[in-house]
């Protein structure tokens, strides 16, 4: 989009500074702001406008809110698409500022567009933790198959030092039952030992989408425990194998269900898992 002629929006007195001064526990309030900022602005060219200028300004705290202004828009339009792109991609990651590369990939997560994914995966090695778990959990959900490149990418962050990272790129690979291989399906089964739950509870979904058998013994394991949570009751409802019904029917009796707000997973489980007689002909 060419915005070379149009003039940048005058700004209220005092609404830059707003808009710089927030962090994590003002962020609501920051994206709020940054979302009344954009609909109050005429046309595409004029947002686009403003966000070019921010990009451009020496100060890199404003260089971000360049990015925070298109993220809030993100489900909404498609026009914004390509020069929030070229804009990432012309980032020198080993020099921007933290809170440049954190917008940056905050703004190409939030995008349901496949369009975003290659950009995205530049910010995977970022020495940022934040930063990583924003490519981990990124994936533009319409993509039903990741590419090659994309797996290897969250293969590597499934092994990240942080748990969060280690979660979301185990649910989102997991979630896709296209890919499946089996430098895959190993990855999964590492993942079982996971010291974090959830990490570990989505590589048991993963497998069990795959109807790999190597979760079974895993799963009598942990669902003969009264504490289990939600995701191995997910795994069995996926894996479907009457073996599972005792420990499933004893949860049942026991009340598992009840002890918290639980979804209907458990009756899914059980209702998968329950041999059925096929109909006479």
């Amino acid at each position: 989009m060419e915005n070379e002629n149009m003039s940048i929006p005058q700004l209220p007195d005092g609404l830059l500074a707003e808009l710089l001064d927030w962090d994590e526990s003002s962020s609501h309030e920051h994206f709020d702001a940054m979302d009344r900022l954009f609909e109050s602005l005429s046309t595409p060219e004029e947002i686009m406008a403003l966000a070019q200028s921010w990009w451009s300004d020496a100060d890199q705290s404003v260089q971000a809110l360049g990015f925070d202004l298109l993220a809030v828009q993100a489900l909404d339009f498609s026009w914004h698409v390509p020069p929030l792109i070229e804009a990432a991609n012309a980032l020198p990651l080993d020099t921007a500022h933290d809170a440049v590369r954190w917008c940056a990939a905050h703004a190409l997560g939030v995008v349901c567009d496949e369009r975003v994914l290659s950009p995205l995966l530049r910010f995977a090695g970022d020495p940022d933790s934040d930063v990583r778990w924003l490519v981990a959990r990124g994936s533009p959900a319409g993509i039903e198959l990741l590419p090659e490149d994309a797996v290897q990418v969250l293969l590597k962050l499934m092994r990240d030092p942080d748990a969060r990272v280690r979660d979301w790129a185990t649910m989102m690979l997991g979630s896709r039952s296209e890919n499946d291989m089996p430098e895959i399906r190993e990855a999964f089964v590492e993942r079982l030992e996971d010291t974090e739950e959830d990490t570990a509870g989505e590589a048991a979904v993963a497998l069990a989408m795959r109807h790999d058998a190597r979760i079974l013994p895993a799963l009598k394991r942990v669902l003969a425990t009264p504490s289990v949570g939600n995701l191995y009751v997910e795994a069995a409802a996926e894996l479907g194998d009457p073996q599972l019904l005792p420990l499933l029917q004893k949860l049942k009796a026991e009340g598992w269900q009840n002890d918290e707000p639980r979804p209907r997973v458990l009756d899914q489980a059980l209702e998968a898992c329950t041999p059925h007689t096929p109909l006479l002909t």
